[in-house]
């Protein structure tokens, strides 16, 4: 016998047969149609066969109608159904404080678990603190400071951004991969190609260098040699102390003091870091890499282990497991190079496209060198000269630049964002709420592709890519076909230019004969 709060079943089955016999019996005084009366027949009858519907039913007394004895089992019902949800909810926020790992199972056996603003933001704050506890107990080696490699709670990171993508909450997370990036077809990039699409000079895409520094150093020297002269102070030793400093400054605080008199002296460079940083971040996420942080300045990355310890003042920290996979198995591949590469000029894209050019970004151009450069060469990626890693550079900043203008208006939700000092889940928030404001989906086809036409010695950009048929094939977003596989594009052009190869050895022949 199944016994709670006192009363027993065959309590509750005696007051069921009572209230059905009430039912069955006009009752003077009851309003109710026939229609609810069966139904309340239907119900009572159910009760007393079920003794599991009535140890449901125990947990509250059923509300009785004035003047009639029927007994309405809906609200209990719907209240039920809400009680689950809230205990699954419930449940779930215990499991992210708890245990990151079975929390991400919840989510998957639970796709209509209700993620309210709130539970988005402490998703987002235990991918943050679990990340940044990770890195306080790892030893960063120099490939780990370009792409961070494995661990537990990268892995459960991305499975998370994973589960959200998979239940509709992160639409936009991954939208862009190799077959629908933005510049499709050759990765042969001509400086002058790049200007012809962009429109932007190759000048402004070279990150140049701040003077700022400089100009403060200068500052600094004047005013002691003012003080030597003035106060009799040994030049020599301002000198040194001022070396020292300098030198404590760079080792001790990250070059936090230094940044903030050159920002200080030059208003306009935070924006120009928020605006940077905003350019890697959301590439970052449009091309399926989870982000995992964030910092706008070096006292932050001070105090953030994921940054403080590769010397850096600003930066976006993002985690790529396809690319780590394949660096632990020494076999990468090139859609792999490809997206770290549209990453980590992403910032440059974003500087040139604010500002009309880029004044950061020197340290992204030595990130890539020098990934570029470790890789081994093998069948599928030759080794990298200075030749193919500067084309690279610019099919990498190319597609960047595209999918900046094409998200323009996320970018300005996720700039805005990191101008408040947003969290990372709040940043994330701002690019989905903005997706979902303007419409943005992902790209279905490519922009636009580069291709080498037959007769031709350079690559030309073109919206709409050539078939065998002499026919044109739109490179639009609102086009409902499927995506381009560039196998079968390249085949038609390979057909392309055989037939035409083979008309001019028939005009040829005509004109020998």
């Amino acid at each position: 016998m199944l016994v709670m709060k006192g009363r027993s079943n065959d309590f509750l089955i005696l007051t069921h047969i009572f209230n059905l016999l009430r039912t069955m019996r006009p009752q003077p005084y009851c309003r109710i149609s026939a229609r609810a009366r069966k139904f309340a027949v239907v119900v009572n009858v159910v009760a007393i066969l079920s003794p599991a519907w009535s140890f449901v039913c125990q947990r509250s007394l059923p509300a009785r109608t004035p003047n009639c004895g029927v007994s309405f089992y809906r609200p209990i019902l719907f209240s039920s159904v809400k009680d689950a949800t809230e205990t699954d909810e419930a449940t779930f926020d215990e499991l992210l404080a708890d245990s990151f790992e079975r929390s991400i199972q919840f989510l998957e056996s639970h796709p209509t678990l209700n993620i309210t603003r709130d539970r988005f933001q402490r998703i987002f704050d235990a991918i943050e603190d679990r990340t940044r506890a990770a890195e306080e107990h790892a030893s960063n080696t120099r490939m780990e400071q370009e792409v961070p490699m494995l661990s537990k709670s990268r892995v459960e990171m991305t499975q998370m951004y994973q589960a959200l993508k998979d239940q509709g909450h992160l639409r936009l997370f991954g939208s862009i991969n190799r077959d629908n990036m933005p510049a499709s077809g050759s990765h042969t990039v001509r400086p002058s190609l790049l200007e012809e699409i962009t429109l932007l000079s190759m000048r402004s895409l070279t990150p140049k260098p701040s003077n700022t520094l400089l100009y403060a150093g200068v500052a600094v020297a004047t005013m002691e040699a003012i003080l030597s002269i003035t106060q009799g102070w040994d030049i020599n030793l301002l000198f040194f102390a001022s070396l020292i400093a300098a030198l404590g400054d760079r080792i001790l605080l990250n070059g936090a003091i230094s940044e903030t008199v050159a920002k200080t002296l030059s208003p306009e460079t935070q924006p120009k870091i928020t605006r940077h940083e905003a350019g890697h971040f959301l590439c970052a996420y449009l091309l399926g890499c989870p982000v995992e942080g964030y910092v706008l300045s070096a006292w932050a990355a001070l105090q953030d282990p994921r940054f403080g310890n590769r010397g850096v003042s600003a930066g976006t920290s993002f985690f790529d497991q396809d690319l780590s996979n394949q660096i632990a198995k020494a076999e990468i591949k090139k859609s792999s190079i490809d997206r770290y590469s549209v990453i980590v000029m992403a910032g440059i894209a974003a500087e040139a496209l604010n500002y009309g050019q880029a004044d950061g970004g020197a340290g992204d151009e030595l990130a890539l060198i020098s990934f570029l450069s470790n890789l081994n060469p093998s069948s599928k990626n030759p080794s990298w000269n200075d030749l193919a890693i500067r084309n690279q550079a610019r099919y990498a900043v190319l597609n960047a630049i595209l999918m900046l203008r094409e998200y323009q208006e996320c970018y300005d939700a996720l700039v805005d964002a990191l101008e408040r000092g947003g969290t990372l889940g709040e940043c994330i928030y701002a690019i989905e709420n903005a997706g979902r404001t303007y419409k943005k989906e992902p790209l279905r086809k490519p922009l636009g592709y580069i291709i080498e036409q037959p007769g031709e010695t350079e690559e030309v950009w073109v919206t709409s890519l050539p078939t065998a048929e002499g026919q044109e094939e739109e490179a639009s977003d609102n086009q409902p076909d499927a995506m381009v596989d560039p196998e079968e594009s390249l085949e038609n052009l390979r057909s392309l230019a055989t037939k035409r190869i083979k008309d001019l050895d028939d005009k040829l022949k005509e004109i020998n004969s």
